[in-house]
């Protein structure tokens, strides 16, 4: 066995290994390599796509298994033929029905042809867009922080004014400066547990 034999054999056995999908194909359209992860991703059998297929083929089987219409099969046919003529790189996402999302990779051979690449990105993406919705929800949770403060900074300014009139009547608001007195109090507390909130917040979200 040659040097290029046994480097092509144990390629295979990597390839074959790997947990995420992989396809080569030439510049004349033929699969020269496809790992049996590609098979499983799509739930096909483990021979229904195999080296010596064509793009075509593959993209037939695999639009026959996800659903895909004739017109869009003939559409990424042509989308894989201009990227290669365009030699650039693409990813893109498919969503699955089940909700599963594969992220899939295009990457043109400097000698024509591509190599496709398939990764399960659920985890990643679902991560993703609960990261999102963290940070929405803690825009909100700011947002409510500061208006409740903008209430407790004009209900200690409430305050102040009725001292201020209790002051002015003088034995006659006692027991209006003492209400008085408590709401500050209230307002002082109410902007003291507004600061360990908000402090709490950020700690959560940095620890998230």
């Amino acid at each position: 066995m040659s040097k290029l034999d046994d480097a092509s054999e144990q390629l295979n056995i990597v390839v074959a290994h790997m947990r995420h999908g992989i396809v080569i194909y030439d510049r004349d359209e033929r699969i020269r390599l496809i790992n049996p992860c590609v098979s499983t991703i799509f739930d096909l059998g483990r021979t229904a796509i195999a080296a010596g297929d064509t793009l075509t083929d593959y993209i037939e089987r695999i639009g026959e298994r996800v659903g895909w219409p004739a017109e869009r099969r003939a559409a990424i046919v042509r989308n894989h033929r201009l990227w290669a003529e365009e030699r650039c790189s693409r990813t893109f996402d498919h969503h699955f029905d089940d909700g599963k999302i594969l992220e899939i990779g295009f990457h043109p051979l400097r000698e024509g042809g591509a190599v496709l690449t398939f990764v399960d990105a659920t985890h990643e993406r679902n991560l993703r867009g609960a990261s999102v919705r963290r940070d929405g929800l803690a825009r909100e949770a700011r947002a409510m922080l500061d208006k409740v403060g903008r209430i407790a900074s004009d209900t200690r300014l409430v305050a102040l004014n009725a001292s201020i009139e209790a002051a002015r009547l003088g034995s006659q608001g006692r027991s209006f400066a003492v209400v008085a007195e408590e709401v500050r109090g209230l307002s002082r507390q109410t902007s003291d547990v507004l600061v360990e909130i908000g402090r709490i917040n950020e700690a959560s979200l940095s620890l998230t």
